[in-house]
């Protein structure tokens, strides 16, 4: 049996995104602290498919996928372990040209939809969680 897929955005949820948008082919920052942590144990029940709005442009996901591979390695060195993967094996993750169909989708800048229609004032206002004043 094949596993449900998850699409996880790149910008603001893999990829700090601290230095804000540098061009398709530009990852300037770090991991978000804890990624790969929870992708070796999501990876036991998803199939991750990343995908971002660079991802159609020629090259991004090469990019993506070679940023990824250097930050895992980078947390190695710095002691990251993973309980689930003592070997140090990659998991593997899947880089999407186009939006796959997915069984649930991470990303910063969504709005759970619940049957009822949002507030276009209060969708206005959104903030992603590394630009909210209350973070916990």
């Amino acid at each position: 049996m094949s596993k449900p897929i998850l699409c996880v955005d790149f910008d603001g949820v893999i990829h700090s995104y601290t230095s804000g948008w540098q061009g398709p082919l530009v990852i300037a920052d770090d991991v978000v602290p804890g990624f790969f942590e929870w992708l070796d144990e999501v990876s036991q029940l998803f199939k991750v498919v990343v995908y971002s709005s660079r991802s159609k442009e020629p090259g991004a996901c090469d990019v993506m996928a070679m940023w990824m591979a250097a930050q895992r390695r980078k947390w190695r060195e710095a002691g990251g372990k993973s309980p689930l993967d003592p070997t140090g094996t990659p998991v593997e993750v899947e880089f999407a040209h186009e939006k796959p169909a997915a069984f649930l989708t991470l990303d910063d800048r969504a709005i759970c939809f619940n049957g009822t229609w949002p507030d276009p004032q209060e969708m206005l206002a959104f903030k992603p969680w590394n630009k909210q004043s209350c973070r916990s």
